[in-house]
């Protein structure tokens, strides 16, 4: 087996695997973090906490539409793949959305643990559904 230097050991940024998505899709996120949940954090202070949450998500639609295909997981979606994508980001909005009234509403937690507990789980939702609608193959196509 040939030495490799220690360049090829090391995850590509167009690296196909999981790992490689995974990374990507954290610096993307961290980025799109960083503006939306300090804009959302700084309008809670403002505006009611959903409208708040709305504003600074259409944000985050807007940039991760734009960015997050090519660059975190390689690919040129086709029209239907991106409506799916904005769909799937809906469909995370009004999960962020009902976290935020139970836990602002309902339970009486803080901004920032309201904030940090609704990124966790979007983010989670994000990837995993960004992912899959991205990525998979149609059905019948080749292994």
């Amino acid at each position: 087996m040939p030495a490799t230097s220690p360049s090829e050991n090391t995850i590509s940024l167009n690296s196909p695997t999981l790992l490689g998505q995974a990374s990507r899709f954290i610096v993307v996120g961290l980025v799109n973090t960083l503006l939306t949940g300090s804009l959302f954090y700084a309008l809670a202070l403002l505006l009611p906490v959903w409208l708040a949450y709305t504003l600074a998500f259409a944000l985050g639609l807007v940039f991760v539409s734009a960015i997050t295909p090519r660059l975190v997981f390689s690919v040129r979606p086709s029209i239907p793949r991106r409506l799916a994508y904005t769909v799937w980001y809906l469909v995370v909005y009004l999960v962020g959305l009902g976290w935020v009234a139970v836990l602002s509403d309902v339970i009486h937690v803080d901004h920032l643990r309201v904030v940090a507990f609704t990124l966790t789980v979007t983010a989670t939702l994000s990837f995993v559904g960004g992912r899959v609608v991205l990525t998979r193959r149609p059905h019948g196509e080749g292994t």
